[in-house]
């Protein structure tokens, strides 16, 4: 396994789940109408959460199987502010693109939340993984 992770273009997994976050987020429709994701009322928020732990667990993911771990804190928070900086300007091209999309406070606390989380988690276990 880890021999397959070291061929890994740097920092592919991350910049793959910051393209589908960008898809999934700008474009009019993205899923189509017959797949009923949303179950319950709120049930993007969760959405919002898993994308962007994902987001943030994957950028940990890849600086650490690089093995840099030198100013871990520095890189690590520094990750924390550019994904929550992308989750608002996301929200707010939502709402000023036009497209039939709107932004939502309550998306940015979801999508701030699962930042913190995929930092955490990629902390203290993915770093112990790899």
């Amino acid at each position: 396994m880890q021999r397959f992770i070291r061929h890994i273009p740097p920092y592919l997994p991350t910049a793959m789940v910051l393209a589908a976050i960008l898809y999934l987020s700008l474009a009019p429709d993205p899923m189509p109408d017959e797949i009923p994701l949303l179950l319950f009322p709120g049930a993007d928020k969760i959405i919002h959460f898993i994308m962007y732990c994902a987001l943030t667990g994957t950028f940990c993911f890849d600086y650490y199987r690089r093995g840099l771990l030198n100013r871990e804190l520095q890189i690590l928070a520094t990750v924390l502010v550019v994904s929550i900086i992308i989750g608002g300007v996301i929200e707010l091209l939502q709402g000023y693109m036009g497209i039939g999309r709107s932004n939502d406070w309550w998306d940015f606390a979801a999508n701030t939340a699962g930042c913190l989380t995929g930092v955490i988690i990629g902390k203290y276990y993915i770093k112990k993984l790899l």
